[in-house]
């Protein structure tokens, strides 16, 4: 086989800045590939190269390994030993002379005795900031109606302007009202057990959402009333007494006998009555015989795990 070629490129310190200011031109920035900062005051010295060619020798390597530049002839100038020599010392900028400035500025000023000084400020600012790169090619951005539709539900001045959840996407195939969302009060919960588990039709999801800004808050209310009294009467001393009892027993008693499968069959069964004549009549009416069945089942079967009963 051919045995591998090599050759030696010399290259000065300041010609990479200028290899990355023209392909930075000509194909627009690699986020993965930068050179570290220029160091335009001070000694460059041997120490101070050298700690660098292992940053150099990495920022080529990985503009290598872009498919962009396979083809790039400033590239391939760039690493081969008779090519472009003068394109890259074309736009190495001097460096930077402080002590001139230092002596040049103050003269200016006392020239010019405070007068005229705005363009001279200006065309000193203009001077000390580099050009900035274009790509060869203009982007072409197209925005589509969401997007442009969350620049107005989503600003910065009217922040959420319509109370919407963030980060929401709608994708195709897809029910609105089963994107994700935050839950926040009883209200919320009851509406999302009902699409989910009891399988509620759009019409009535529609108007329990229409209906949400009027009685959510009335609502939460009441449950925090109502939980608050049944609480109080919970913890009266003699229902205490009995709860602590019955728990007791079933933990700690040992004299009674194991259940059998059939007693358990029919425990089962009892349960699954009662958890159907649960549901009220409207409510049947609403979603039907069918997805009442398939609700309690799945309700029924979730609690049977050993896992979710621990």
């Amino acid at each position: 086989g051919h045995e591998p070629e090599h050759w030696s490129v010399y290259r000065r310190y300041l010609e990479f800045y200028v290899l990355e200011s023209k392909l930075t031109e000509f194909h627009g920035t690699f986020p993965d590939a930068q050179l570290p900062s220029k160091r335009i005051i001070g000694p460059k010295n041997y120490e101070f190269l050298k700690s660098k060619r292992e940053e150099f020798q990495e920022y080529l390597q990985k503009l290598l390994q872009h498919p962009e530049l396979s083809n790039s002839q400033l590239l391939a100038d760039f690493l081969s030993p008779n090519g472009g020599e003068t394109q890259f010392l074309d736009k190495i900028l001097p460096d930077v002379n402080l002590g001139k400035i230092i002596k040049s500025v103050p003269g200016k000023l006392i020239k010019e005795k405070g007068q005229h000084l705005e363009p001279f400020i200006m065309n000193f600012i203009n001077s000390c900031e580099s050009p900035k790169p274009k790509p060869s090619k203009p982007e072409l951005t197209i925005l589509s109606p969401t997007s442009e539709n969350n620049k107005k539900l989503f600003n910065d001045l009217f922040k959420n302007n319509a109370n919407r959840a963030e980060n929401t996407e709608r994708k195709q195939n897809q029910n609105y009202f089963m994107e994700m969302m935050t839950l926040e009060g009883v209200y919320d919960y009851l509406m999302y057990v009902g699409r989910v588990v009891f399988q509620v039709p759009d019409w009535l999801h529609h108007l329990l959402m229409g209906t949400r800004i009027l009685f959510k808050n009335t609502l939460e209310m009441y449950t925090d009333y109502y939980l608050h009294c049944k609480l109080e009467q919970l913890f009266q001393e003699h229902r205490l007494v009995s709860l602590i009892t019955l728990l007791r027993d079933a933990v700690f008693c040992e004299n009674t006998e194991p259940r059998s499968l059939q007693d358990k069959q029919k425990r089962a069964k009892q349960t699954f009555e009662e958890m159907m004549n649960y549901i009220p009549d409207l409510i049947v009416k609403c979603i039907g015989e069918e997805a009442k069945y398939e609700s309690i089942r799945l309700l029924f079967d979730g609690l049977q795990q050993p896992v979710l009963n621990k």
